[in-house]
């Protein structure tokens, strides 16, 4: 299992529900909780990497319906190490989260 966080700037009630229920629909993700008010979900997958693959995507869609997102939201491994998804490739975040 991977667990690593998505740090966002605060969302609107709309923007926690569209990625709650988009979190939702990716298989094999086990667990996802958001802390609200900190602008953090916290999401635990299957090592896999075609689940990674599945759980980027699903999260550069969410926020490529969100003009400038992507330069503001960072991936976070347990061990703090951490990655912002506007400057790197969908397949880096995936060899990165590997990593965590």
């Amino acid at each position: 299992m991977i667990t690593f966080a998505l740090a966002l700037p605060p969302l609107s009630d709309k923007q926690q529900l569209q990625l709650e229920e988009t979190l939702l629909k990716v298989p094999h993700v086990d667990a996802f909780a958001l802390n609200r008010g900190t602008g953090k979900f916290e999401i635990t997958v299957e090592n896999m990497n075609e689940v990674l693959r599945d759980a980027v995507a699903a999260i550069y869609g969410w926020a490529s319906e969100h003009p400038g997102l992507l330069m503001h939201m960072k991936v976070v491994c347990t061990n703090g190490a951490e990655m912002l998804l506007g400057t790197h490739s969908p397949n880096d975040i995936i060899h990165f989260l590997a990593t965590c």
